[in-house]
């Protein structure tokens, strides 16, 4: 069992996260922004995040950057509804695991949290 981190300003994108995370048999923690996200990553031993880019306050690109200064190893997949070649570079910048677009689909996260978790040696 790994510990996920689920974080969007989105609640029913984190529900939905977490529903297909739990099935799996993983413990899964939610946050709406990245601040209250650091905050559990600061606390917490988290083995992979998914985090939205556009959310208030601190957005997943700036929690991504300060996680890896945190846990380089750290696994972050970065999520959006309005991908750019702006936000794919910045992710591969700071050494996102990955990049996905909504809508996504269960399969898609399911082998996403396989790939992130052998990623990381679990």
């Amino acid at each position: 069992m790994a510990r996920i981190l689920v974080v969007d300003d989105e609640a029913e994108i984190r529900k939905f996260l977490s529903r297909i995370m739990k099935h799996m048999g993983h413990d899964v923690l939610e946050a709406p922004d990245g601040q209250v996200a650091l905050t559990i990553f600061q606390d917490e031993e988290i083995d992979l995040s998914f985090v939205d880019i556009n959310m208030p306050g601190m957005n997943g690109i700036t929690f991504l950057e300060e996680v890896k200064v945190l846990d380089p190893s750290a696994i972050v997949i970065i999520m959006t509804g309005y991908p750019s070649a702006d936000t794919i570079m910045k992710t591969i910048e700071d050494d996102g695991y990955t990049y996905i677009t909504k809508p996504f689909h269960v399969e898609q996260i399911k082998d996403l949290v396989l790939r992130g978790l052998g990623a990381k040696g679990l």
